[in-house]
């Protein structure tokens, strides 16, 4: 059996692991914090990074921030403390260019490969292998890890040279920072004309201007429920603030992205910056003297 190592095993992870075990690969993951949930579903858990890579040739990174990656990597117990020859690292999280290209190059004196990666798509998603996986850099890495990256998903692309599919994913986020800002926006909307919004997300849904993201959080919108974090409002401000550096340095214009922008670092200031980006609506209902759901 060929052992795949997974590094984060959280919301992303957890369905990951779940397609790999389920097409006979063994799963040897790595997480801080209690694991018990990937215990249940078959992995094996390894006590460090450097303990994953060891094991497995092929290791799958999906991670919250970039001190998490540097972490992974170069920390005390990191995977490049030691030989990383024939390891291929696919890091698929929405991380800084800057430091995946500096772990990269870590990786790379030690005799690894990192690709740059990223998914586009919620959770159920990639349990269903419908989310999207991008991936770019070393293309004889690519096409050892591709077998692997095809349990995964029926929607896999390659990108180009690295960074492209962190790029790529910046346009994805772009995308979703737009289309749910303009899902609470419109509920808003609609509950300030005296619309029942539930008859409203049932007529909107599949219409002309319905989405993903409408699909997936305009009824939690109207109802407050937004505590089953599927991706959190602070992770996607976090993208935001990305894609505006880089549209920045370009000169890009970006008048949509910047006038949704305030609604959700609002949201964080209201605490909701933990919860799922559906909370963004709380903003929108505030600022338009509404009640919000649940408070």
């Amino acid at each position: 059996m060929t052992t795949v190592g997974l590094i984060g095993l959280g919301n992303m992870g957890i369905p990951m692991a779940k397609n790999l075990i389920d097409a006979g690969y063994g799963v040897l993951g790595f997480r801080r914090s209690d694991a018990s949930d990937f215990e249940e579903i078959g992995g094996k858990l390894a006590a460090s990074p450097r303990a994953v890579a060891e094991e497995a040739e092929i290791v799958l990174c999906c991670i919250p921030g970039d001190d998490a990656l540097q972490d992974v990597v170069s920390g005390p117990q990191g995977i490049a403390t030691g030989d990383c020859t024939g390891t291929v690292l696919a890091e698929l999280s929405t991380l800084s260019s800057e430091v995946k290209s500096e772990q990269a190059a870590a990786l790379a004196a030690k005799g690894g490969i990192m690709l740059d990666g990223a998914i586009s798509g919620l959770p159920p998603m990639v349990a269903a292998r419908t989310a999207v996986f991008m991936l770019s850099g070393d293309e004889a890495a690519y096409a050892k890890t591709k077998p692997v990256l095809e349990a995964l998903t029926e929607k896999l692309f390659f990108m180009g040279p690295f960074g492209a599919a962190f790029k790529a994913k910046l346009c994805a986020n772009m995308l979703v920072a737009a289309n749910i800002a303009a899902t609470a926006e419109t509920l808003a909307f609609g509950a300030m004309m005296g619309l029942d919004q539930v008859k409203l997300i049932e007529a909107l849904r599949d219409g002309a201007g319905g989405s993903v993201q409408f699909s997936a959080r305009a009824e939690r919108m109207a109802k407050g429920d937004w505590h089953k974090v599927l991706a959190s409002t602070a992770l996607l401000a976090k993208d935001i603030r990305l894609i505006e550096k880089m549209g920045g340095s370009l000169g890009s214009p970006m008048p949509v992205l910047t006038s949704v922008d305030p609604f959700y670092e609002q949201a964080i200031e209201e605490g909701y910056g933990q919860l799922d980006v559906a909370a963004v609506y709380a903003a929108f209902a505030t600022a338009a003297g509404l009640p919000v759901p649940g408070k």
